[in-house]
């Protein structure tokens, strides 16, 4: 584990965490989807408090930054392509088995990808 964690450039790690999390308020605003997401998604059945959804997602974004640093550092670009589009899968399938409308499973899959994207370029830039 010590090793693994040695292996990870931070700064490229943590900038790329604070972009696509930056990335995520934008993308979910009424500047770019949140209109067509929020008609799509139904009735939420347990409405919890804000903190708890966006706690959940920084996590998992700074988790994926992480895995991305990972593989981009060991020459891995295609590894770190395939982890988001097996992320993109779940999420799709996710999305459909809850009865959520195309147009909601597609801004929530389109914003794995650019993440993901983000986040490798990120990497290789910095």
């Amino acid at each position: 584990m010590e090793m693994f964690l040695q292996s990870i450039e931070w700064v490229p790690t943590l900038v790329a965490f604070a972009l696509s999390f930056v990335l995520g308020w934008l993308w979910y605003s009424p500047l770019m989807f949140v209109k067509g997401w929020m008609a799509g998604i139904g009735e939420p059945v347990w409405r919890a408090p804000m903190w708890m959804p966006m706690a959940a997602q920084a996590f998992g974004t700074l988790l994926l930054s992480v895995i991305v640093g990972f593989a981009v550092a060991a020459g891995h670009v295609l590894q770190a392509l395939l982890i988001g589009i097996m992320l993109i899968s779940f999420i799709k399938a996710n999305g459909f088995y809850s009865g959520k409308t195309k147009w909601a499973v597609t801004v929530e899959t389109l914003y794995i990808a650019a993440m993901l994207l983000l986040m490798i370029g990120v990497h290789m830039v910095l």
